[in-house]
């Protein structure tokens, strides 16, 4: 045979067994994965129970997984706008860098769990208990409804802060960062002792809210709205500490 006619003839023989010799080789991991991932989200849409189970990038937009079993769940990066987890028990769980804008989560039961640079702007966590709850100051609270929220004691400052400010005014640039918690509603939240150094809380709304003892040094509180309010021995941003039955306000930054 023609040795250029012979090439041409072993070229076609491998073009008509490629497709034979993928399925001999077998689906890739990145399939099985994502298979094993379709099935999980399956069992967690059916049985709402799914503790332990790995979720990471699940799609769950808009899901209803009220009062869903997910302790322990990983939910990392995972789809969670819109999602109905009101409670749901996710303590334990990782939601670190998960979507929740929108979600709603009242009453659901977060001990333990890590909100990581999750995003829950106008999520609804009312009357959720936060003490408990790691890596608060990475997530973005923008919007959200955080009224009746236990935060006393805790924190909302790190340096996995996303609020950063350098005001012109000053002569310091901070290295740590704050909780973005703008325009968030705290409604009767419980907020002694809670740390707000240098989170943006512009536009947020404290009304009622018990802020005795907090720490707000160098928080942005432009705007803030704090009829009804317990300020008495909190510090307010400019280092400044309220007066003992301080009530309603404190000199509030309005730049």
């Amino acid at each position: 045979m023609d040795p250029r006619a012979h090439r041409r003839h072993l070229i076609l023989l491998l073009l008509l067994s490629g497709p034979g010799l993928s399925a001999c080789r077998g689906e890739s991991e990145q399939e099985r994965q994502q298979k094993a991932l379709q099935k999980t989200v399956q069992q967690l849409l059916e049985t709402r129970e799914c503790t332990g189970c790995d979720l990471t990038g699940a799609q769950l937009e808009g899901a209803d997984l009220e009062g869903a079993r997910l302790a322990g769940a990983k939910l990392e990066n995972a789809k969670l706008s819109r999602a109905r987890l009101g409670n749901a028990d996710l303590s334990g769980a990782s939601l670190g860098g998960a979507d929740a804008r929108g979600a709603n989560l009242r009453g659901a039961r977060v001990d333990g769990a890590s909100f990581g640079a999750a995003r829950f702007q106008g999520a609804i966590l009312e009357g959720l208990d936060l003490r408990k709850v790691t890596e608060l100051p990475s997530a973005n609270f923008e919007g959200a409804n955080l009224r009746g929220v236990n935060l006393e004691g805790a924190s909302l400052t790190g340096t996995g802060g996303t609020y950063r400010r350098s005001e012109p005014s000053h002569a310091y640039s901070l290295s740590a960062g704050g909780g973005w918690l703008v325009r968030a509603d705290f409604t009767g939240a419980k907020l002694r002792f809670t740390v707000l150094a240098r989170c943006n809380l512009e536009e947020a709304i404290f009304r009622d809210a018990d802020l005795r003892d907090a720490d707000l040094t160098h928080a942005n509180l432009k705007n803030v709205e704090l009829q009804g309010a317990r300020l008495s021995e909190a510090i307010w941003e400019d280092g400044r500490t309220c007066a003992a039955g301080s009530q309603g306000g404190c000199r509030p930054n309005s730049r």
